[in-house]
């Protein structure tokens, strides 16, 4: 499979995992209002990461980016991942528009 289109698809489960989380989070009466989209954040984060850590997809290696360390890819990839689909999807289009102008 494609890596940027793997990509897409774990952020696309992020979403809907946050999606179902959403309602948990907010059901529990004795956390407080003001934290509660900071837990989803988090959440959709951690997902991300687990997800690119299992997956083991390095966005930066598919782009052609050479890291001292690969891991650090593989962290921007999770992160990239668990801010959702919209978040990859511009992410990508605005690197390969840098990558085309700089040939």
């Amino acid at each position: 499979m494609d890596g940027l289109a793997l990509i897409s698809i774990l952020a696309v489960v992020v979403e809907k995992l946050v999606e179902i989380f959403k309602d948990i989070v907010y059901a529990i009466p004795i956390f407080p209002n003001k934290f509660r989209p900071l837990t989803l954040e988090l959440l959709s984060l951690t997902f991300g990461l687990i997800l690119a850590f299992q997956s083991n997809v390095n966005a930066l290696q598919l782009l052609n980016v050479n890291t001292i360390n690969p891991i650090t890819g593989v962290v921007i990839t999770g992160l990239v991942i668990g801010k959702g689909a919209n978040f990859a999807h511009d992410f990508f289009h605005t690197v390969g528009q840098n990558q085309t102008r700089r040939q």
